[in-house]
């Protein structure tokens, strides 16, 4: 089989594809920030496409790393959620609340009267 020099060409640029693989810089700007679980989620997509096509080695690892990402983010976020009602809590046992509401109300009850004054 012969090949012309344009068919040689597509092969050559064919093979020099299938042989590539991503570098560290290539991926990073791909694949964007990685500050939430939906960054997560896209990430661990891209890899295991890029995996698919073998632009990348262990693809599976990094798909695992992604889901752990996930995990722990989730984690930071009960962490902080538990925190808010550990302090809300607090709030309420010691009887802050109550007092800060009636402050409120009386304060729009102030606004309320003189709305009705300017009206």
């Amino acid at each position: 089989m012969t090949l012309d020099g344009e068919q040689a060409r597509a092969l050559a640029q064919r093979s020099a594809e299938a042989r590539r693989t991503l570098t560290l810089a290539d991926m990073e700007a791909a694949l964007g920030a990685l500050e939430t679980p939906a960054d997560a989620r896209r990430w661990a997509k891209q890899a295991a496409l890029w995996g698919a096509k073998g632009l990348i080695v262990n693809a599976q690892a990094f798909v695992g790393f992604m889901r752990e990402w996930r995990e722990n983010f989730q984690l930071d976020l009960d962490r902080a959620a538990m925190v808010r009602l550990e302090r809300r809590v607090r709030e309420l046992e010691a009887g802050t609340v109550i007092p800060k509401l009636e402050r409120r109300v009386a304060e729009l009850e102030a606004e309320v009267a003189a709305l009705r004054a300017a009206a």
